[in-house]
């Protein structure tokens, strides 16, 4: 039984040395004007080029004037101008007038300059991936003026149990569709938090905001938000805006833009008063991926109002967005959030700062 299976192991050891043979001997040549020889697997030739697959350097395209030789003992598609087609191995030098292909009928020499294209057996033919491209292409220039929608979520919590008992917890919701003329935001914050079972904390805002193109830099935008803080007194603070903006940097890893517009405010406060003025709509953003793994935004928001200078609200949220690991999907993001109101409501501080670390969960549409 031992020597039976000795034998059987040295079939398989001869076999194998004979496929490895056969699959190393079924290379394709091609000899370049500078003496080159490249051994691999002619990709295709067709329109100026050739694509050869080689070991050593990979996919190599060559311009075709600078071929002497091509000689394939692979199977190949030989597509003719008259869109005939032969299949066999492929002989063909510079010194020659024909190019011979080795069909299953027999050697066909095909004049050199009736010869469209080459491609491998059961590929696809240089017309079909021509297709197939302006295909995709066409499909990605619809899709960019579509656009895409996205959504993120994030959320943030801190508990403390103890001397003193402190829950907070912060979360946002937005919907974002892009596309190369347009951009559509919609967004949906809150905040709530409470210091020894009594709530110290009861914020609500959402919004809306439009901006579309005017050529490659300029844009016009509009904008809406509501807001309700208990402990600023605030039942409801609405904005309205509108204007025309720049982008100073447009780049998918760097984006600088200005905005400046005019603006309706309405504040109603929890003592039953309430105004209506008109205000300045000034904002900046920036946004720059530092690397694969680190995004840093910024964005500052200034809303003079037209009663006196001395009337206004300074927003600035700085912000490092860090992948967790190598997904897509879910980020942490790392930031500080600074409000100013210049005339606050009696006994309330100007100043209101955040500081947050939020868990992002994004999906984008594919």
């Amino acid at each position: 039984m031992a020597a039976s299976f000795v034998r059987f192991a040295k079939i398989l050891v001869v076999s194998g040395i004979g496929v490895l043979s056969c699959t190393l001997a079924l290379a394709d040549v091609v000899t370049l004007t500078d003496g080159s020889r490249l051994v691999g697997i002619v990709e295709q030739l067709g329109d100026g080029t050739v694509m050869v697959t080689t070991d050593f350097a990979g996919k190599l395209e060559i311009d075709a004037t600078k071929l002497v030789a091509i000689e394939t003992e692979r199977t190949v598609n030989v597509g003719l101008t008259t869109g005939d087609r032969l299949v066999g191995p492929i002989e063909w030098a510079s010194q020659a007038d024909q190019a011979v292909v080795h069909t299953g009928i027999g050697d066909i020499a095909v004049d050199l300059d009736k010869v469209a294209a080459i491609w491998p057996l059961g590929g696809k033919s240089p017309e079909v991936i021509a297709v197939q491209a302006q295909a995709d292409a066409e499909r990605e220039q619809i899709q960019a003026k579509v656009g895409k929608w996205s959504a993120s979520v994030e959320a943030g919590a801190v508990f403390k149990e103890g001397n003193t008992d402190v829950l907070e917890a912060r979360g946002r919701l937005e919907l974002r569709k892009e596309s190369s003329v347009d951009l559509l935001r919609l967004y949906l914050s809150g905040e709530y938090g409470e210091e020894s079972k009594k709530r110290s904390t009861a914020e609500v805002k959402g919004g809306a905001y439009y901006e579309h193109m005017l050529g490659e830099r300029f844009f016009a935008y509009i904008r809406s938000e509501a807001e309700y803080d208990e402990f600023e007194n605030i039942d409801l603070r609405f904005t309205a805006a509108l204007g025309g903006g720049y982008y100073w940097i447009k780049q998918d890893r760097h984006e600088l833009k200005t905005r400046t517009g005019v603006g309706y405010l309405h504040e109603s406060y929890h003592n039953g008063t309430s105004r209506d003025t008109a205000q300045l709509d000034l904002a900046l953003e920036y946004r720059l991926d530092i690397n694969e793994w680190l995004r840093f935004t910024h964005s500052t928001q200034y809303f003079p109002t037209f009663e006196s200078v001395r009337d206004y609200r300074l927003v600035v949220d700085n912000a490092l967005v860090i992948p967790l690991g190598n997904s897509d999907v879910w980020k942490f993001k790392l930031g500080a959030l600074h409000e100013y109101d210049a005339i606050p409501q009696s006994g309330k501080d100007r100043l209101d700062s955040t500081y947050y670390g939020n868990l992002v969960m994004e999906i984008k549409q594919q």
